[in-house]
C-alpha cells in the first residue's frame, strides 16, 4: 500500500471554521503505546470527553500530561451532553472524544456525537490507536483476509442465538467481546450454532497476565470449565466457515452416523459428531434424523 505521510500547510484540507472534534485511541493496556500525537491533541484540547474520567486522569498522570478539562462522556449521558458539546465546538473549542480503552466508537459511546457534527459541518480529526479486535485478530492464527466485527454479544440467550444464526455462512473471521461472567456460555452457545469450529480467546492483550487460547471450541470449552475464577478483558475469535463442507456431508460422517445411529439415541449421536467436526448441530441433527428415518440425504 502507497500511502504519503505530510505536515505541509499545501497538503492540509482547508478548515472549518469554529472548533473540532478529534477522536483518540487510548492503550487497551500497556500505556506506553499512547502515541506523542495523542499525547498533543489532549494538552491542545479546550475539552476531553472520557467515559470515566477517573481511567483519563490515571492515564495522564501516569504519561504526565496536562488535560485543561474533563466532561464524563459515556452512554448514561451521551444523549442529554450532545447539544452542550457541538455549541462548544461552535463556539471555537476543540474537543477531544476518547475511551477508556481502545478506539472510541468501537463498542463505546460517541456515534450520535459524531453524525452530529458531520450533520453541522464541523472539522473531524483522528489520532489512531489500539483496537483489542484487531490486535487479538493479527495474534490468533485466524484468516485475516475477511473478518467481521460483531461486537458484544446479546445478553438475553434467546435472542443471542437468533443473532449468531444469521451469521453461520458469513465467509469471514467472525470477532466478538465477551466479559468473564457470560464467556462460557457464550463459548456453549457458539459450539450449538457453529459446530465445533477452530476458534481463539484472548485476554489482556498488552497485560502482564495476556494469555491466547486456540483450538476447537469443545477443547477451549473444556479447558474455561477448568479454572475457578475468570478475570479480564475478552476478545473471542471464530473461523470462517468450509463453505463446501457446510453444504453437503461427505460419505465418511454419514457412515458414522449410520454406525452410531445402531446402538445409540438420536441425541447421542448428534452430541458426538458436533463434538468432532466442524459442523453446526442443525446440519448433523436433520443428516441423523433422515438416516434414521430411512430417508436419502445429499
Amino acid at each position: 500500500m502507497n500511502t504519503k505521510y505530510s505536515n505541509s500547510k499545501k497538503a492540509q484540507l482547508k478548515e472549518i471554521p469554529g472548533g473540532s472534534l478529534t477522536i483518540i485511541g487510548t492503550p487497551i493496556g500497556n500505556i506506553m503505546d499512547l502515541s506523542p500525537r495523542a499525547i498533543n491533541k489532549f494538552e491542545e484540547a479546550d475539552l476531553v470527553l472520557c467515559e470515566d474520567t477517573r481511567i483519563t486522569k490515571k492515564l495522564a498522570n501516569l504519561r504526565n500530561f496536562k488535560i485543561k478539562k474533563l466532561v464524563s462522556f459515556n452512554n448514561y449521558n451521551e444523549k442529554y451532553k450532545q447539544k452542550y458539546v457541538l455549541d462548544k465546538i461552535k463556539e471555537g473549542k476543540n474537543i477531544v472524544l476518547t475511551g477508556d480503552a481502545g478506539m472510541p466508537l468501537i463498542s463505546d459511546p460517541g456515534f450520535s456525537l459524531l453524525k452530529g457534527c458531520i450533520e453541522n459541518n464541523i472539522k473531524i480529526d483522528n489520532v489512531p490507536g489500539p483496537s483489542a479486535s484487531i490486535a487479538a485478530l493479527v495474534v490468533s492464527g485466524l484468516s485475516t483476509q475477511n473478518f467481521y466485527f460483531a461486537g458484544f454479544p446479546n445478553k438475553k440467550k434467546l435472542a443471542r442465538i437468533n443473532e449468531l444464526k444469521q451469521l453461520i455462512n458469513i465467509n469471514a473471521t467472525l470477532i466478538w467481546y465477551e466479559s468473564p461472567k457470560r464467556l462460557l456460555g457464550f463459548l456453549k452457545d457458539l459450539k450449538l450454532v457453529f459446530g465445533n469450529r477452530q476458534a481463539v480467546i484472548v485476554k489482556e492483550l498488552t497485560k502482564l497476565y495476556e494469555e491466547v487460547l486456540r483450538g476447537d471450541l469443545f477443547s477451549l470449552i473444556s479447558e474455561i470449565e477448568k479454572r475457578k475464577q475468570l478475570k479480564g478483558e475478552y476478545v473471542v475469535l471464530l473461523e470462517k466457515p468450509v463453505i463446501s463442507v457446510i453444504k453437503s456431508l461427505n460419505d465418511d460422517i454419514k457412515n458414522q452416523i449410520s454406525a452410531l445411529l445402531k446402538t445409540k439415541t438420536l441425541r447421542s449421536v448428534v452430541e458426538i459428531l458436533v463434538n468432532k467436526t466442524n459442523l453446526p448441530k442443525n446440519i448433523i441433527y436433520n443428516a441423523a434424523l433422515e438416516i434414521k428415518n430411512n430417508k436419502p440425504i445429499n
